[in-house]
């Protein structure tokens, strides 16, 4: 089991050195523990080198059968603690990027209800891209997920948490930024490169109509860091951009009218049941929503 553990670590932190930290252990202590691994198995797991670390085939499948193994070994022991009216166990949380300047979002407090009651529960909290949101709820590397899901699976549940305003900017080395309004229309904003998420598949670029000179980008921080070098424009979350616009590197395009909302959702597998650790999160995260809205 500690191998196991090892290795999915030395994996998941993409190596070594980046494993170091979050398993207590020297280098030299971590290659022990793969290499008698590997020993045991009776076959490389990873080739480690001048040209960094990489899983060998036989690796990535064990890899994924250790990862399994090590959740459902948690979720066992979440069941026992359950039996024992404890909360214990390991709950592993899916989370899109940048959600913590989300007012309308307040997962922190959620966390902070949650911790606030006895237990015994370590969190595993994870910022994924939507599209690997749900894939980790399926394969059961996580237990919920909280973000925008444009394709939805019939083998996961949905529920409504909230909204989030999308806004159209430019940044302040960007040939717009200090035009008047009047002087800034579709028609002159269909000039110039714009940057979009992938993830959104062009639901940010309905309203503009533009298909060429376009970028892509995984997440948030990226579509921020293009819009701010003032060679593309592009939609950010309100909450989000509002730093920037303070501080005068970003200009809001508000009169062209293209904000749009997208909906947040908390998404759980329908089968199995949820595990008690997890719907006593859900009800916090739901006592959280509704706390904000009475404040």
């Amino acid at each position: 089991m500690k191998h196991m553990q090892t290795f999915c670590t030395v994996v998941e932190y993409g190596g070594f050195v980046g494993a170091q930290s979050a398993l207590g252990m020297s280098q030299p202590a971590i290659s022990t523990h793969i290499r008698d691994f590997e020993i045991r198995l009776g076959f490389p797991l990873c080739l480690r080198g001048r040209s960094g670390f990489s899983l060998t085939e036989k690796g990535e499948v064990v890899y994924r059968r250790c990862r399994e193994m090590l959740n459902s070994i948690s979720d066992f022991e979440a069941d026992l603690g359950e039996l024992r009216n404890t909360l214990t166990g390991t709950l592993r949380v899916g989370l899109v990027d940048n959600v913590i300047t989300n007012q309308t979002l307040p997962i922190a407090d959620a966390i902070h209800r949650f911790y606030s009651r006895p237990n015994d529960v370590s969190i595993k909290l994870l910022v994924l891209a939507p599209e690997d949101l749900e894939r980790e709820l399926l394969t059961g590397n996580i237990h919920l997920a909280i973000g925008l899901f444009q394709n939805r699976s019939t083998a996961v549940t949905y529920r409504h948490l909230c909204y989030e305003q999308h806004s159209f900017y430019c940044g302040r080395r960007h040939p717009l930024f200090g035009l008047p309004d009047e002087q800034v229309s579709i028609e002159t904003i269909r000039q110039y490169p714009i940057s979009s998420r992938t993830y959104l598949q062009h639901a940010d670029l309905q309203n503009i109509k533009k298909s060429r000179n376009v970028a892509f980008v995984s997440n948030m921080e990226a579509q921020a860091i293009l819009i701010t070098s003032g060679s593309f424009l592009g939609f950010l979350p309100s909450h989000y951009a509002q730093q920037w616009v303070e501080s005068g590197d970003m200009r809001a395009f508000d009169h062209l009218d293209l904000c749009w909302n997208s909906e947040f959702s908390l998404a759980v597998r329908a089968s199995p049941a949820p595990q008690n650790i997890v719907q006593v999160f859900v009800k916090d995260i739901e006592a959280a929503l509704e706390a904000q809205a009475q404040t």
